[in-house]
C-alpha cells in the first residue's frame, strides 16, 4: 500500500499548504444532472464539506479555479480569505529562469504535451510548476497524469501527490468525530466507484472499510 500519510500524518496534513487539483472539486460531475448521488449537493454533503471544513491552508491556481463549475465556484468563495488562497502565475513565466524550466519541463512531458495557449484544461501544469517553485510539498489530485509525472520528474521530488482516497478519508473520520454514520454507505460507494485505479496503482484496499483500518496508523493524534 502506497498513501502520501506515510510520510506525513493525515492530521499533520490538514496543517500544511496544499494545492488541489479542480478534479477533487468535481468528482461525478459528468453524472451531476442524472444521478442524485453524484450532485453537487450530495458530494457537499458527502465529501467536500469535511475537506473546506478540515484543510487549513487550501491553495487554487487562478487557471483550475477557472475550471471549476458554476456551483464549485461559489463553495471556494465561501471560503476565500479564510482557509483557501487563490493563486496566479504573475509575470514568473519567461522572467523567473527557474520557474520557466520547471513549467517547460512539465508541459513537454510526454504524459502532458501541454502547448501555452493553445491547449485548455491543463491547470494541474500550471498548479504543479507553482508548487514546485514555491516549496509547496502536497498536490492534491485524481488525475492519474498527475501521480505518474510527479514520480518521474526530478523538478517535483518535493512535490507529494495527495489522492483521493486521503480526501475521503478525511470525511470519514470528520463524520466519525461527529457520532455521525449517515454519509458512510455514500462514501463507500465514492471510494470503490472513483478511488478503482488508485486502488490498483497504490495497492490499496479494495474496500472503505479495510481501507480505514489499513490507515490506522497513518491518522496521528
Amino acid at each position: 500500500m502506497k498513501s502520501a500519510l506515510q510520510k506525513i500524518p493525515l492530521k499533520l496534513l490538514i496543517r500544511q499548504p496544499v494545492m488541489f487539483d479542480a478534479n477533487i472539486f468535481m468528482v461525478g460531475i459528468e453524472n451531476r444532472s442524472s444521478d442524485f448521488n453524484c450532485s453537487f449537493e450530495n458530494m457537499y454533503k458527502v465529501y467536500l464539506k469535511p475537506l473546506f471544513e478540515c484543510f487549513q491552508q487550501i491553495i487554487i491556481h487562478e487557471m483550475v479555479y477557472n475550471e471549476l463549475d458554476e456551483d464549485t465556484k461559489r463553495l471556494v468563495d465561501l471560503y476565500k480569505g479564510k482557509n483557501v488562497t487563490i493563486v496566479d502565475e504573475g509575470d514568473l513565466y519567461g522572467k523567473d529562469p527557474q520557474y520557466t524550466t520547471v513549467f517547460n519541463v512539465i508541459a513537454n512531458h510526454e504524459r502532458v504535451m501541454y502547448t501555452r495557449g493553445n491547449s485548455k484544461d491543463r491547470g494541474e501544469v500550471y498548479s504543479l510548476a507553482y508548487a514546485a517553485h514555491n516549496k509547496i510539498n502536497y498536490f492534491s489530485s485524481r488525475e492519474v497524469m498527475v501521480d505518474l509525472i510527479a514520480e518521474e520528474l526530478e523538478e517535483l521530488n518535493d512535490v507529494e501527490i495527495v489522492t483521493f482516497d486521503v480526501v475521503l478519508l478525511l470525511a470519514y473520520i470528520y463524520y466519525v468525530s461527529k457520532g455521525d454514520n449517515s454519509n458512510n454507505k455514500a462514501l463507500k460507494s465514492i471510494y470503490k466507484r472513483y478511488c478503482e485505479d488508485v486502488i490498483k496503482r497504490h495497492k490499496l484496499p479494495v474496500t472503505l472499510k479495510e481501507y480505514v483500518v489499513a490507515s490506522t496508523n497513518y491518522i496521528g493524534n
